[in-house]
């Protein structure tokens, strides 16, 4: 549903959708005798096919402000409302959205006072309590289908005055207590449609009493079941003058000459899955002096009783006349006895001033060729016709007679013979069924023996023998050939649909269709064609041209050159030859300069040439579906207005960067572009990083979802998705070298930086080094000292470094020791005497106890001293020893001045073994 206004969602649009066919009526005839439509879905939401259009349908009801469903129903898109914080429904522009929420029970609250639509359809509900929609008076649309309904409460409908529309198909309601339905539906004084079927598929619940119609009095569409056997429509339908659309479905056996006396209003009549059916009687529709369309789908009575009961419509004006599946037997009909329609048949039918007849699946195999002979009436009136799968056999110059009718504009007589191949129509629907392929290869697989061994045929020998074959078949019948074959149609025909209509035929002559300059759709698709070495000439308006099916193995570079209006051509599974189109593809194409969608699918082309769309520029859709492609096989700068590339079912690996240049190009140009990929096994392996890069961040839509089958570096089978964040893809293809990379400047760096802490922490010693090296100076020796170890300490802490330190220095070590107390003169300055000291001793020995760090007078002087008596001459000159507990409150200057291989931490004030080793090697 096409809505003109962009603010309209998609509960509005499903509300249209229901509503406008469930009220109005609008015409779904092209889609319904296509098979596009689900018989399911036309009896829940009831649409009524009143007119009848081939064009593709589309319903646009706006005004400026306003969305009008009938004379009375409007819904204002402002008018919106505020979702209650307890409810599971969706809100928008006064509809309240709870389908398919498995709900069970449905709570007051859930609906504002201003609800305008509710759609509860799909649901579980089985019980309809009072009051509970009472608050509702502007309620205009309530869709209860597809639940469980087995009870509605006596006041369950009250306060619903202004209801225009109650869906209720597919319950489980039992209409017997008439008394009760009679009070439940009292209060909906203003319904105007009611659906009270059920589900064909499912148990049916008998109905037959309709007395509680006595009070809807402005009823116009009514679709209910009829259990009884003889079809009799009672008093409580005259009640009901407004009455127009009857839909009838149940377990009828009967319909006699009284059965529709009692809605003789009635305009459009549906008779639909009366499986019991068996027979109408000859007067039953004569009541019906009103009716203008009258539908009968699956109907157990032959299409030829059916025309004889059409005698009361005779030299009247009808809208349409459709049978759709109706025969004595659906499975198989004996032809002797139904089938064979003759002029007797017909003679009502043809004198009925008809625009739309449709015959589809009635099991009719032949017309004879009086059938349609008298078309006086026809001729004035018939503006559609569709016969549809009925295996007709024998002569068509009936049909010949029905294409010159002078109103006649749309004409399908289609599936005359069984399918193999299914064809999506223009406008694509683009939806993904990933199986055709299969299903039709399949279904090919089932021809004769003598095709199937012309597709074993090497390719050298297939070409071989389709060249002798056309030479012989051009030389034969040059006379013939050398005239033109003129095909005559009415001028007033703008669609012609004869697909699988046709069962061979040789397009190697000039065919005219005289009177077709007005046609603008042609569908010939799987009619045998072949040979396309002629001309077709005639349908100079054709915008619509499908071919599909047919053998174009063989065709001349120009054939196409006649339709020059062309904007959609369908050439699927039609064996274009690989060669041929590698070639001369530009050529083919060249004089369609309005092309805008074109279906190349399903024919095995591995190449095109790159300028073959030079000349096609307002192409938007393309299908290369089902080939062989490698890549994306013609030049995107030649298509700058392409808004969909269907490229699944190929051999594509990746895309090119040119190629992606041009993508992005055109999606920026348009704002749009859909690029389908499906059914292609893509390398995501370490080449294609910036491919998958592109998928990520590109502005081009994928199909699903941009997932898509891949083969990863490891030649394992993987989706794009999983590389949706491309640094694990990276890691993988070159996380490995950069690790080793990054290892490698790593210990660089970790040896630069300890190369620098080695030379900062052993700068003296280095300098020493390279000093003697270069013979600056000489290191000095403990011979170059009259003293050997200065011990410096505290004076409250002499005991340890005056008495057993001493006496380890002295007698172990064999060094001459200086303590303050001990060797310094009275008489000579403390500080001179510390500082001479220091100067003469070849090792400075600090005992860095509490005191000493703390209190001492003296202990800074001393430190800073031998700090500043430290030489490269003599590197290792100054000796801490510090007890654990004092190592925090040892100067920052002398922890960077001591090499920390001089500061020795002890854990008590006492020689032991360990205090000895240390003092030796330090010392010494």
């Amino acid at each position: 549903m096409v809505s003109r206004r962009n603010s309209l969602t998609l509960s509005v649009s499903v509300l249209l959708l229901e509503t406008v066919y469930f009220i109005l009526g609008r015409d779904m005839n092209k889609l319904d005798n296509l098979g596009w439509i689900n018989n399911k879905v036309k009896r829940r939401y009831n649409f009524q096919n009143v007119g009848s259009s081939q064009e593709q349908w589309e319903t646009q009801i706006s005004t400026e402000n306003s969305f009008y469903f009938s004379d009375q129903v409007i819904i204002n898109p402002h008018n919106a409302i505020v979702q209650p914080k307890d409810s599971p429904c969706s809100y928008n522009c006064g509809t309240v959205n709870c389908s398919g929420l498995s709900i069970k029970e449905i709570q007051p609250s859930w609906f504002p006072n201003e609800t305008q639509t509710i759609l509860l359809n799909t649901n579980f509900i089985s019980r309809l309590s009072n009051s509970t929609l009472s608050h509702l008076e502007d309620l205009l649309y309530l869709d209860l289908s597809d639940n469980k309904i087995e009870l509605i409460e006596i006041q369950a409908f009250d306060g619903l005055h202004n209801l225009k529309i109650l869906n209720l198909y597919n319950h489980k309601l039992k209409f017997s207590n008439s008394n009760e339905f009679l009070r439940i539906f009292e209060p909906l004084i203003s319904l105007e449609g009611l659906n009270i079927l059920q589900d064909i598929d499912l148990p049916k619940v008998e109905m037959y009493s309709f007395k509680f119609l006595e009070k809807l009095p402005t009823l116009r569409n009514l679709s209910t079941e009829y259990d009884l056997e003889i079809l009799s429509l009672g008093k409580e339908f005259r009640k009901m003058p407004n009455l127009t659309f009857l839909r009838l479905s149940g377990s009828v056996e009967i319909i006699n000459d009284f059965s529709f006396t009692n809605v003789a209003d009635l305009i459009e009549l549906h008779l639909e899955e009366l499986d019991n059916l068996h027979n109408i009687s000859q007067a039953a529709f004569w009541p019906l002096t009103k009716l203008k369309v009258l539908k009968m789908y699956k109907i157990a009575i032959s299409a030829q009783n059916v025309f004889s009961l059409l005698k009361p419509f005779e030299n009247r004006q009808m809208t349409e006349i459709s049978l759709h599946t109706v025969s004595s037997e659906f499975s198989r009909s004996d032809p002797r006895v139904e089938g064979y329609v003759t002029s007797t048949d017909t003679k009502h039918l043809l004198n009925i001033c008809l625009e739309t007849f449709t015959l589809i699946k009635c099991r009719i195999y032949y017309f004879t060729p009086d059938a349609f002979q008298y078309l006086d009436t026809w001729s004035k009136c018939l503006v559609n016709l569709y016969i549809s799968f009925n295996p007709i056999q024998g002569n068509n110059l009936c049909f010949e007679r029905l294409l010159n009718m002078k109103t006649l504009q749309q004409v399908t007589v289609t599936n005359v013979l069984r399918p193999c191949f299914q064809y999506e129509s223009f406008p694509n629907s683009l939806s993904e069924n990933q199986d055709k392929y299969e299903r039709s290869q399949a279904c090919l697989k089932q021809n004769d023996e003598n095709s199937l061994h012309e597709n074993k045929l090497t390719s050298k020998q297939y070409k071989l023998n389709l060249f002798q074959e056309s030479k012989a078949l051009l030389a034969q019948d040059d006379n013939s050939c050398a005239l033109h074959e003129i095909i005559r149609i009415s001028e007033s025909i703008k669609y012609l649909n004869i697909r699988r209509a046709i069962v061979s035929q040789h397009m190697n002559c000039n065919f005219v269709f005289d009177g077709a300059q007005n046609v603008e759709y042609l569908d010939i698709s799987d009619s045998g064609l072949k040979y396309f070495t002629g001309t077709l000439q005639g349908p100079v308006s054709l915008k619509t041209l499908i071919l599909s099916g047919n053998d174009i193995s063989l065709i001349s570079k120009s054939y196409l050159d006649t339709f020059s209006a062309l904007e959609n051509l369908a050439l699927a599974n039609c064996q274009l030859d690989r060669e041929f189109m590698s070639i001369h593809s530009v050529r083919l194409f060249q004089n369609l300069t309005r092309l805008q969608q074109l279906d190349l699918s399903s024919n095995l082309l591995n190449y095109l040439s790159t300028e073959t769309f030079m000349y096609n520029k307002h192409l938007k859709w393309l299908t290369l579906a089902q080939n062989q492609f490698r890549e994306i096989p013609f030049s995107l700068k030649y298509t700058p207005e392409l808004e969909v590339l269907d490229l699944r079912q190929n051999s594509l690996n990746t895309i090119d960067m040119a190629s992606i240049h041009q993508l992005d190009k055109i999606v920026t140009k348009s704002g749009h572009l859909q690029l389908l990929l499906s059914g292609n096994i893509l390398s995501c392996g370490c080449n294609d990083l910036q491919f998958l890069h592109w998928m990520r961040l590109t502005s081009v839509t994928f199909d699903q979802n941009g997932n898509f089958t891949c083969i990863n570096h490891k030649g394992e089978r993987t989706y794009t998705l999983i590389y949706s964040e491309l640094d694990a893809l990276w890691r993988d293809c070159w996380g490995s070298f950069f690790l080793y990379l990054a290892l490698i400047i790593l210990c660089l760096y970790m040896i630069g930086i300890s190369l620098a802490f080695i030379m900062i922490k052993n700068k003296k010693f280095i300098i020493s080094y390279f000093s003697q090296i270069l013979g600056l100076f000489r290191v000095h020796t403990k011979q170059d000292y009259p003293i050997g170890v200065y011990i410096g300490y505290s004076d409250r802490d002499y005991l340890f470094p005056c008495t057993d330190l001493r006496k380890f220095i002295e007698s172990s070590i064999k060094l001459k020791t200086f303590l303050i107390d001990r060797d310094l003169i009275a008489s000579v300055d403390k500080a001179s005497g510390i500082v001479d000291a220091l100067n003469a001793s070849w090792r400075i020995l600090l005992v860095c106890s509490e005191s000493f760090l703390k209190e001492d007078d003296w202990s800074m002087f001393t430190m800073r001293s031998a700090i500043y008596i430290q030489s490269p001459a003599n590197p290792a000159r100054v000796v801490v020893l510090v007890h654990k507990d004092c190592l925090h409150l040892l100067l920052t200057a002398l922890l960077s001045s001591v090499n920390d291989e001089n500061i020795c931490v002890v854990s008590e004030w006492a020689m032991n073994y360990e205090m000895m080793q240390m003092l030796t090697t330090r010392l010494t």
